[in-house]
Order: C-alpha cells, then sequence, then structure tokens
C-alpha cells in the first residue's frame, strides 16, 4: 500500500472495515464461554467482488463500508474450505493479521490458499469486552490471565467454528500468546486434542528463562508490585485503546523523534536491528495496537519469566493451598498436547530465546517440525508487520498447513 493509501485506512477503526477494504468479505461471529465472556470472531471465507484498495473505494462512507459486513453467520459459504482459527499475541488483536494489506498479510494468505480463515480475539481487548454480569468498570471482568483465555476461550472459539461450518476438525495457528493459549487448553482440557488436526506455533511463548527483553528485565521484578496495585489501587486493566492513541499516534506520526520513539519502544521489548518495520506503517499500527489486556496476563507472564517454569498462575500460598492444594501452582503438562506441532522461531526474537524454544520443544510429544526463521535480525513483531514477513514466515506456514 502507499504511504497515502496507509493513512486513509488508518481511519478505519475495526478489523471487519479493514477486510472490506481490502476486497475481501467481512463477517463478525460473537460466541459466549462458559464463564459468561462474549468473544467477537472475524470470518474472511473469500475475496469479495470489489477490488483491493484503491483511493476511489476508500472514499466511501464508513456506513457504506460497514453496510457490506456480515453481522450474522453464514452457514453455507466457506463450508467446503478447511477452517483455521488464527490467534493474536499478548495486547493485540485480531487487526494485526490484516494491516499489512492484500498480497501482504497472513490472513489474506491463508485465505487466498483455501482456507476458511477465523480470526481471534480474546477476552478484554477492544472487541471482546461484554460478560453476562460484568461491565469492564467491574475488577470481576479483568480477573483472568492467559490460563482462563486457554482454558475458556479457545475451546468456546473452536466449538463455534466447527458447528459453524460442518467441519469435524479445524487448523490452530497461534502466535505469542496465541501459542500460550493452546498449551494450556491442550494440557489442560485435552479432549480438544482431536478438533484440531495441527496447530503452528509462530514465536512460542511457555519458557521464559531467557528472555533478553530490556524492558521487561526492568518491569519484571516488580510484578508483585504490580499484583499489590491491582488489589489495592484498582488498577485492573493495562493498556486499552484510547482517543490519545487514535488522535495522536495514528493520526499522524509527524516527527522523526516520535518515530524514533514509538520504534524504540517497540525494539525494547520484541529485539533491536530488524530492518522489517516500516515508517509509514506507525500510524496504522498504532491505530489497532495496543488493545489491551488485563493486568493479571501481565503478571502471570512474570511469574513465568521468574520461576522459569510453565505453570499455573501463583496467588500465594494460602489461596494456592486451597485453589491447588500445595503451595505451589501445578506446572501445565506438555505431555498430553498430542496435536501435531510446527515450531517458527528466530534468532533475534528477545521473548522466545532458542534455548527456551528447544526447551518447549523437547517437552511437547509431537512436534513434526522446527523451523528457523531465516533472517537473522527478524525479531518477535515482525511476524506481524514484517515488509518481508510473507516470504519469511508466512509462505512457509501456509506450505505446512498443506501439508500438515
Amino acid at each position: 500500500m502507499s504511504k497515502e493509501v496507509i493513512q486513509d485506512v488508518a481511519c478505519m477503526t475495526t478489523t471487519p472495515e479493514l477486510i472490506v477494504a481490502h476486497g475481501y468479505t467481512a463477517e463478525v461471529h460473537r460466541v459466549w464461554t462458559e464463564d459468561g465472556y462474549c468473544l467477537e470472531m472475524h470470518r474472511i471465507p473469500h475475496r469479495s467482488s470489489s477490488n483491493p484498495v484503491s483511493n476511489e473505494y476508500l472514499q466511501n462512507s464508513m456506513e457504506t463500508l460497514s453496510d457490506t459486513i456480515r453481522q450474522k453467520p453464514s452457514l453455507s459459504s466457506g463450508m467446503s474450505k478447511p477452517p483455521v482459527l488464527v490467534h493474536h499475541g499478548l495486547l493485540s488483536s485480531s487487526a494485526d493479521w490484516v494491516l499489512l494489506g492484500p498480497e501482504k498479510a497472513f490472513a489474506y494468505a491463508l485465505c487466498d490458499s483455501g482456507f476458511d480463515v477465523w480470526l481471534a480475539n480474546a477476552r478484554g481487548n477492544a472487541y471482546s469486552q461484554h460478560h453476562k454480569q460484568y461491565t469492564v468498570n467491574d475488577k470481576e471482568f479483568w480477573d483472568f490471565s492467559w490460563h482462563e483465555i486457554g482454558y475458556y476461550d479457545v475451546p468456546a472459539m473452536i466449538d463455534y467454528i466447527l458447528e459453524t461450518t460442518g467441519h469435524n476438525s479445524l487448523y490452530y495457528v497461534g502466535y505469542s500468546q496465541g501459542t500460550t493459549a493452546f498449551y494450556v487448553m491442550a494440557s489442560e482440557r485435552p479432549e480438544y486434542n482431536a478438533k484440531v488436526k495441527a496447530m503452528i506455533s509462530m514465536a512460542p511463548v511457555a519458557f521464559l528463562a531467557n528472555q533478553r527483553s530490556p524492558f521487561l528485565k526492568c518491569v519484571v521484578p516488580f510484578h508483585a508490585l504490580m499484583k499489590w496495585g491491582s488489589l489495592f489501587c484498582n488498577m485492573h486493566r493495562w493498556f486499552q485503546r484510547s482517543k490519545l492513541q487514535t488522535k495522536t499516534l495514528s493520526g499522524n506520526v509527524p516527527s522523526m523523534l516520535a518515530k524514533t520513539i514509538c520504534i524504540s519502544c517497540l525494539n525494547l521489548v520484541a529485539g533491536f536491528g530488524s530492518n522489517q518495520l516500516q515508517d509509514s506503517m506507525l500510524p496504522l499500527i498504532f491505530e489497532h495496537f495496543p488493545a489491551g489486556s488485563s493486568v493479571r496476563q501481565i503478571i502471570h507472564y512474570s511469574q513465568s519469566i521468574m520461576s522459569g517454569t510453565f505453570r499455573q498462575y501463583d496467588y500465594g500460598v494460602t489461596k494456592n493451598l486451597k485453589l491447588y492444594g500445595s503451595m505451589h501452582p501445578p506446572n501445565y503438562n506438555l505431555e498430553k498436547v498430542k496435536v501435531p506441532v510446527s515450531i517458527f522461531y528466530s534468532e533475534n526474537d528477545f521473548l522466545t530465546d532458542p534455548n527456551d524454544v528447544q526447551t518447549l520443544a523437547d517437552k511437547l510429544p509431537n512436534v513434526i517440525a522446527k523451523h528457523k526463521i531465516e533472517y537473522r535480525k527478524f525479531n518477535h513483531i515482525d511476524y506481524l508487520w514484517g515488509a518481508d514477513a510473507k516470504t519469511l514466515v508466512y509462505n512457509n506456514v501456509v506450505k505446512m498447513l498443506k501439508r500438515m
């Protein structure tokens, strides 16, 4: 996309609107979890009759775009295609998979290759903020970590997709926290292994003992303070989408200083040295990222870094004894993850160190491939917005899915 087109698309505030603007069919589906959360999924069953982004097309009103988004389940479209559920990472949403636009974005690479694409949105992000009993202003709404996302959200989405499409199983592609949630589900609810043909792990996050992020190395030692703030200062959610984000960061990133600050903040977490993130993408990225999370998701990852293990949430000795029957939370039993797994990782990813990836691979019983990204400086966010992500990652993922 040209710089002008990117700026115009950045004004569109939802993933379905982006999908329609890019010349694909968009559907909005909502599913309820066992514990009362409403999750919004975005489906791309096929290309539409409209051409991909053009200046004339983008001049249509937002209402016209909204009219072309299907708000109810379409039982017939895409039924002959194998469904694939794609799950985002921490602080992210379904938008990550379409921001690069036609011919480049991961969601479109899957759709163009004959898959029925379903984009997940975990509880608490910008698209999944409804509950049967609580509002986002209630602390009870945010009483979850990525354990609940894996235990409740992923199974609910899988069941909904299979019921809607009539298929008996689907493919699952997870990125970062999307992989964490899958490993939670497959180990804690092993009956769902039979509902997943194969799983792709991009930048898998389970073991974090060797993470190299300067930002996390500064923040993690204070995870007890985060827990205190959550309990006593009513701080239960972090990094929600805001007017500042929409009007300032996404509307314009005018100066080189502002661009440098934005990229440096991302690289402090993801890894330095990569040339994959283009400055012109920043307005579009910060229109949709960050999309929000609970404080407990971040605390849970901090606990993983400190302990060097992949285990359930640590509530402290008293509550651990009550919930788990032991002083320490139990480890997730990865031996129960029977689904064939293909792992994609990179050397310059500060979050998923190759040593931690190997620890995960050694514990999973059915790893059929472990693929290192050829570009040595490829970092954690390049899986989402890298200029060469399609050739370095997406094409290989599609090939792997077709073989699995």
